[in-house]
């Protein structure tokens, strides 16, 4: 059976890419049971993979929201728009959890002009680090090669004024083949979505648990915006909320509960003592 990618190209479909999905984000046996027998039974000729993605995460959230919220990490980060501001500081907050120093929105001066930079970074013993970051709304949606010669060249400027920056580019979907074919001609620092293989933004997330905020359907995508705008962009950050707090967000108490339960086992963070 054919189904439609996001791209709009035609592919057949695997139950098996379904699964390897599902085994990645440790969704328990019974949960990946019921999708593997029932999902297929749903699929016809040219449904689309967003709608094979959204009945998958509809069985998986009523027997595993846990797992859930982990297999819906990928379309999760194309929710953090529609602009890319939010996703500028969600990339910034993953590099101060791997120990960077960061700002997000600075101007810099290279040797021939000034460069507005995404994220900025400093950490101990590394080259400062000017982020591009990136972000598409939608997976079938690549960062291309125009892109990544813009990055080099600001990269290049940049470091003639100061030779301790190092040009980024990163992006929350995939790089063009000759996207990626420039960089590492180039020895450019870049990361997409899987990208460098096994050092992806996707691995960069899960090592950490720093799940964005948008991994839980369910909050309304007006809450998400407040949120994301006033820098709330971690899943973990919705533990600190108290209730006033999420009254304001348009959370009320009973779903913050759940949604702290969640996010607590989502993390693997400590319980609040009562």
């Amino acid at each position: 059976m054919q189904i439609q990618k996001s791209d709009g190209s035609i592919e057949q479909f695997q139950g098996s890419k379904i699964e390897h999905a599902m085994q990645r984000a440790k969704v328990s046996e019974s949960a990946m049971k019921e999708v593997l027998e029932t999902v297929p039974k749903m699929i016809r000729t040219g449904t689309s993979t967003n709608t094979i993605h959204q009945r998958v995460l509809h069985i998986l959230e009523e027997i595993d929201p846990t797992g859930a919220a982990r297999f819906n990490l990928k379309h999760s980060m194309l929710q953090l728009g529609p602009t890319g501001f939010p996703f500028e500081h969600y990339f910034a907050r993953l590099m101060n959890e791997y120990g960077w120093t960061t700002k997000v929105g600075v101007t810099l001066m290279g040797r021939c002009v000034s460069h507005e930079v995404d994220v900025y970074g400093k950490r101990e013993g590394s080259k400062d680090r000017a982020v591009e970051a990136k972000y598409h709304n939608s997976s079938g949606r690549k960062t291309d090669v125009k892109t990544a010669l813009y990055v080099y060249g600001r990269h290049e400027d940049l470091q003639a004024r100061n030779a301790n920056i190092r040009g980024v580019l990163v992006t929350n979907t995939q790089f063009t083949k000759d996207a990626i074919a420039y960089g590492e001609c180039m020895e450019m620092k870049m990361k997409g979505w899987n990208y460098p293989k096994n050092e992806g933004l996707a691995k960069y997330i899960e090592d950490k648990e720093l799940y964005p905020i948008t991994v839980f359907s369910k909050i309304p995508k007006h809450t998400i915006s407040k949120m994301t705008h006033e820098g709330i962009v971690l899943a973990r950050e919705l533990c600190s909320l108290s209730t006033n707090e999420a009254k304001r967000y348009g959370i009320g108490e009973k779903q913050l509960k759940e949604l702290q339960g969640l996010t607590t086992s989502l993390c693997h963070m400590p319980k609040k003592s009562s």
